[in-house]
C-alpha cells in the first residue's frame, strides 16, 4: 500500500487541536495495540491517515474513521490507497454509540486524540463500554498518566477511577514533540486499555460517576465531608480518608450505596 505523503496536503487546524503524527513507526506501534479479534475498529480523528494505514491494512472493512475536519475527510476519500475505507464526517462527541458500534460487543476505539477534547472522548467511550472491548491511543502525556494512575498519587483522579473500574489500563510509551506536525509544546503518551472480563453490575454508571465526582471535586477534604449531601453516611473504614486513597472498586460500593439510599427514600 502506498504511504500517505506530504502533511501539507491537509493543513493542521489550531481550533481543532490538530497535531499530525509524522512518524510511521510510531503509528505502527499504536496500531499494533489493537487486538486482532476486534469486531470493529473506530479511529477518531484520522487527519492525514498515518495511523489509518496500518489499521486499514489489518482490519479492512472493519475499520471506520470518524473525522470532523472536512478537508481531512475529502483527502481520505479521494486518495487511491484508501479505496474502500469507511469515513464518517462528524463530531465523535455528538454521535450516539449506535452510529458507530453497531450491535457488536468486542469493538476497539483508537486515535491520536486532540488534547482539548481527550477527557470528553474518555467519557463517551465509557458510555459505550458494553461495545468497546479495547480503548487506546495517544493523549497528552499528563492525561495518559492520569488515566493509568493508581491510588495515593496526585495524578489519580476522576478519570482514573471511572476508567479503571471497567478497563485494565497500562501506559505503553511516550512520544516526543518532534514526532508531530506542528510539534505540540508537551510530550504525548500512549495507553492501552482492555475491558475487564466482567463488568460491574452492582452499581450503575451514573451512580458511580456521581459519587466519584463529588469525592474528587473536594479532594482535600475527608470523604465524610466531601460526600456530605451525596450520601447519608460514608462507611467508617473510608470516612476519614481522602478521595485519592481509595481503590477504584471502593467507589463501586459507594455508588451502590447511593442507589440503595435513593431507593429507600
Amino acid at each position: 500500500m502506498q504511504k500517505p505523503i506530504g502533511v501539507e496536503r491537509v493543513k493542521p487546524k489550531k481550533h481543532l487541536g490538530q497535531h499530525f503524527l509524522n512518524a510511521p513507526s510510531i503509528a505502527g506501534r499504536i496500531a499494533d495495540l489493537v487486538p486482532d479479534e476486534a469486531e470493529f475498529v473506530v479511529e477518531i480523528g484520522p487527519g492525514m491517515g498515518i495511523l489509518t494505514e496500518p489499521l486499514f491494512s489489518r482490519f479492512g472493512k472493519r475499520l471506520l474513521c470518524i473525522e470532523i475536519d472536512k478537508e481531512s475527510v475529502e483527502y481520505l476519500r479521494r486518495e487511491p490507497h484508501y479505496a474502500g475505507l469507511k469515513v464518517m464526517a462528524g463530531d465523535f462527541l455528538e454521535l450516539e454509540a449506535s452510529d458507530w458500534a453497531q450491535s457488536l460487543t468486542r469493538g476497539a476505539v483508537i486515535g491520536n486524540y486532540p488534547y482539548n477534547i481527550s477527557s470528553q472522548i474518555v467519557f463517551r467511550v465509557l458510555e459505550a463500554k458494553e461495545q468497546v472491548a479495547f480503548f487506546g491511543g495517544m493523549f497528552q502525556r499528563e492525561v495518559a498518566r492520569r488515566l493509568c494512575a493508581g491510588p495515593g498519587s496526585k495524578e489519580y483522579g476522576i478519570l482514573s477511577v471511572l476508567l479503571q473500574n471497567y478497563y485494565d489500563c497500562s501506559y505503553a510509551f511516550t512520544v516526543e514533540e518532534g514526532s508531530f506536525t506542528p510539534p505540540p509544546k508537551v510530550k504525548s503518551g500512549v495507553i492501552a486499555c482492555m475491558r475487564k472480563a466482567e463488568l460491574p453490575t452492582d452499581c450503575r454508571w451514573e451512580s458511580l460517576k456521581t459519587v466519584v465526582k463529588a469525592a474528587f471535586n473536594q479532594r482535600r477534604k475527608t470523604l465524610s465531608n466531601a460526600l456530605k449531601g451525596t450520601l447519608q453516611r460514608v462507611p467508617e473504614q473510608w470516612a476519614g480518608k481522602r478521595a485519592e486513597q481509595l481503590e477504584p472498586a471502593a467507589y463501586l460500593v459507594l455508588g451502590a450505596q447511593l442507589e440503595s439510599e435513593r431507593a429507600a427514600q
